[in-house]
């Protein structure tokens, strides 16, 4: 914050002097000429900047950049007097070319030193630092140049430059704290579609401000003659806006941000423009095209460098070294140059064109800004993706990769209770008969339907292994038995058989073994294998009897059943609850209380049931990982999945670290399962495993 009130209070400063002295000394005429050859010069500047900023780092060099700065305004102090054409010349390019490499600096340290998701939460914070700077700055420009000279003012940016200096190399010493490491770039960089889309907004943003500035500076230089009274004026345009920029900072950009999130941040300051440029094209005037130029002064430092500097984070450090000075410099010159090529060309056509192009030219350039805005919100989010594609764990070793799973369940079935009561009543009435029928009478014969129900109810109730074996693998069983296979699911030898068993029997078992999930009367063993059984099935009764299991009160049965109903429902997604339904399951989970890895797990198989988009099971691997950065990045990929409805909530949880387990004792299984996990190389992505545990 410090570092960003010192380079804006410099920037601000050296503008306020920059306008003062050249307008004082040249007609306005000839500003379209520096203009365009400040762009021109920049290209080459940036390029050299660019490439020592992707071989030393922009730690390193930023506070070489703010020195260099400082000695060459103290030259221009010392040979303005003898000089002042020369000078006043000197100055326009030196603050024209050199704010804007001094700030790309600034921005590439903190883009670097934070992940998206820090960023996003700080940077209104480190906005309004700087947006405070330039208040500060521009007031004592006005003060300085009213007091004394507008000469003098060279000192005060020179020395705001050495502190800078000083300040920037201290914010560069904390990137011992990240974990990134030294990227060794080995190939040249390519401009992928979404850096293009960046450099473009850059490019018509710029080119916007050059049009609004020309047209201000163009009334400016009409109403004020002095060099004195030109510096005052801008020192207070440049201060009010700042105050305004940091207003909004202070009590807007959060709310907004929370409101309409990164991209719809972006688009204010191109829609204001717009509005306003419209406005002085309707109705020109000092006051309107001073409002124009005034508005982007305040907002092209808050609000849309806030939303602006977080797209830069989710690329590769040696691409955004590279990447991030040209389209700061390189573009924004660019734009500069085109705007000036335009006012250059109008400005044939005599002093009434020129007088209304510049308001109509920034109209269309904010509108370009605003289509560009947009379309870098979409990428942006792919981005994150791909970070988090290159950057979270090998899946190389992963065995048998699967879907992730969901949920649901339904109440249809057979009642066991009440299945024991008519055999018992059945071999009551058979005892009975035995009892009274007449000496030598033959017991009733029954159906061998019911024989062989009998015969198999005996062997399930009973505990000879080979007998049990036997009728669970004969094949198809009557599904009136599936209330005497179900406990077997406990037993681990005879698992495997019995969910074969159940299996067959098919969709008439469905709504007992949807109320054996949720019964906490039944044995945990059983009620977790269940979801084993109904993975291989499908239809609306298996989905929802998965969906009701997402209620049950034990997390390992709530976390099975959503892992297999995502594959129940991976060919037919018409069967999975509401979204809403989803997503309010997932804030009662974050209501039970700390998440633990489990149950962080099982909001992941949740929010994979409501909603298609992006990847997950990236987010779920960037926040199992150690990488700060990394982990940031993936809670921002998530915010930018979720409704904002759930939003704040469930990543406020699953920003936080895992709960430790409570000490204690533990077993030797648990003992092996920890040493496993602490040698893979990567993780396991969710699925229920191929055979239950």
């Amino acid at each position: 914050m410090l570092t960003a009130a010192l380079a804006i209070g410099h920037q601000v400063a050296g503008k306020s002097l920059r306008e003062g002295l050249f307008l004082s000394t040249y007609s306005v005429a000839d500003l379209p000429k520096v203009m365009l050859g400040s762009a021109l010069l920049a290209i080459p500047i940036a390029l050299v900047v660019a490439r020592l900023m992707t071989r030393v780092g922009p730690g390193k060099l930023a506070p070489v950049l703010f020195v260099v700065s400082a000695l060459l305004s103290l030259l221009e102090w010392a040979l303005l007097p003898g000089l002042p054409r020369a000078m006043a010349l000197l100055v326009y390019l030196h603050v024209s070319i050199g704010g804007a490499l001094l700030m790309s600096a600034f921005w590439s340290i903190v883009n670097e030193r934070f992940d998206p998701h820090s960023l996003k939460r700080l940077v209104g914070r480190i906005a309004a630092a700087a947006t405070l700077g330039g208040l500060v700055g521009g007031a004592a420009m006005e003060r300085i140049a009213h007091w004394i000279d507008a000469r003098s003012t060279l000192l005060l940016v020179a020395a705001a430059c050495l502190v800078a200096s000083a300040s920037s190399r201290s914010l560069a010493g904390t990137f011992a704290a990240g974990s990134t490491p030294e990227p060794r770039p080995s190939k040249p960089l390519v401009f992928s579609a979404y850096l293009w889309t960046l450099a473009l907004l850059v490019a018509s943003s710029a080119a916007a401000s050059a049009f609004a500035d020309f047209g201000l500076k163009q009334v400016a230089a009409a109403r004020y003659t002095s060099a004195e009274d030109l510096v005052r004026f801008f020192a207070v345009l440049y201060t009010g806006a700042s105050l305004l920029s940091f207003l909004l900072q202070a009590f807007v950009s959060r709310q907004l941000f929370e409101a309409i999130g990164l991209g719809g941040t972006l688009a204010v300051a191109p829609l204001t423009g717009v509005t306003l440029g419209a406005i002085s094209c309707l109705s020109p005037s000092f006051l309107s095209i001073a409002a124009l130029r005034g508005g982007d002064l305040a907002l092209s430092p808050s609000l849309f460098r806030s939303a602006f500097e977080p797209l830069f984070t989710p690329l590769p450090a040696a691409t955004k070294r590279g990447a991030k000075a040209l389209i700061d410099v390189v573009f924004d010159k660019g734009g500069d140059a085109c705007a000036s090529l335009v006012v250059l060309l109008v400005a044939m056509g005599g002093p009434v064109l020129v007088a209304r192009a510049p308001a109509l030219f920034a109209t269309f350039a904010f509108a370009l800004s605003l289509l560009l805005a947009l379309r870098a919100r979409q990428g942006y989010v792919a981005e994150l993706e791909r970070s988090l594609r290159a950057g979270t764990v090998r899946l190389d070793d992963v065995e048998d990769p699967a879907t992730r799973l969901t949920l649901s369940a339904t109440a249809l079935g057979m009642d066991r209770k009440t299945l024991l009561e008519q055999i018992s009543r059945h071999q009551a009435a058979l005892s009975a008969n035995a009892q009274h029928g007449a000496p030598g009478t033959p017991e009733p014969e029954l159906p061998a339907d019911a024989r062989e129900l009998l015969a198999g109810v005996r062997a399930l109730l009973g505990n000879d292994r080979v007998a049990l074996r036997a009728v669970l693998g004969r094949g198809p069983l009557d599904p009136r038995l599936a209330a005497f296979v179900v406990p077997h699911l406990a037993n681990d030898d005879l698992v495997k058989p019995a969910l074969s068993a159940l299996r067959a029997m098919g969709p008439d078992v469905v709504g007992l073994l949807a109320d054996v999930m949720l019964s906490s009367q039944q044995p945990l063993a059983v009620r977790r294998r269940v979801p084993h059984v109904l993975r291989a099935l499908r239809g609306p009764r298996v989905a929802s009897a998965l969906t009701r299991a997402l209620s049950a009160d034990a997390l390992e049965v709530r976390y099975r059943a959503a892992l297999a109903l995502l594959e129940v429902t991976r060919d037919e997604r018409s069967f999975l609850p509401e979204s809403k339904d989803v997503f309010a399951l997932a804030l009662k989970e974050v209501e039970r209380g700390a998440l633990t890895s489990e149950a962080s797990d099982h909001v992941f198989a949740l929010l994979a049931l409501g909603t298609t988009r992006g990847s997950l099971e990236l987010v779920r691997q960037g926040l199992r990982t150690d990488d700060v950065k990394l982990r940031g990045t993936a809670l921002e990929y998530l915010e930018s999945l979720l409704p904002e409805t759930v939003r704040a909530p469930l990543v406020q949880a699953l920003s936080e670290r895992i709960a430790p387990r409570p000490a204690g004792a533990r077993s030797e299984n648990q003992l092996l399962d920890e040493l496993k996990r602490s040698i893979r190389v990567d993780f396991t992505p969710q699925e229920l495993p191929r055979d239950p545990d």
